[in-house]
């Protein structure tokens, strides 16, 4: 888990000219908090298919809970600023379906994941089931501006 310095160098790094150094899977969301009213910006792992962008995020985390009830947000990625709304996945058997496909589009971020991909390539039901008790899915949408 990467703390305040390493997030801030993240949103710096992804914020800045030399973003492509990153490439296009790191972003920063900007949501804007329920009880503070302040904006809130986290780094965060992205992937893009079916005109969406889809992130995982540990369920104690608080940050996408501000993205709830068909609220809008900021994404920055690819040296692009896109209007979202935030779709949450929670439930396991849905999670646990969303990080299937992922460990099949990229199957190297398994090992981020904890979970052993048999010889045939397909994640270790298991290692599955005990990353979707601790992870959620976010689907974020791009709305027209």
């Amino acid at each position: 888990m990467p703390g305040s310095f390493g997030n801030s160098f993240m949103k710096a790094i992804i914020n800045s000219p030399l973003h492509s150094l990153l490439g296009d899977s790191f972003a920063v969301i900007t949501v804007t908090g329920r009880k503070t009213g302040r904006a809130i910006s986290t780094p965060v792992n992205v992937s893009y298919a079916d005109n969406f962008y889809t992130v995982t995020s540990m369920r104690n985390r608080t940050w996408w809970r501000n993205l709830c009830g068909d609220i809008p947000a900021q994404l920055r990625v690819g040296g692009k600023t896109y209007q979202v709304r935030g779709e949450i996945i929670e439930e396991s058997g849905a999670v646990q379906e969303e990080l299937r496909q992922y460990f099949r589009q990229r199957p190297g971020n398994a090992k981020y994941f904890n979970v052993r991909l048999t010889p045939e390539g397909e994640p270790d039901p298991e290692g599955l089931r005990h990353a979707a008790e601790e992870r959620l899915i976010i689907r974020l949408h791009p709305s027209a501006k």
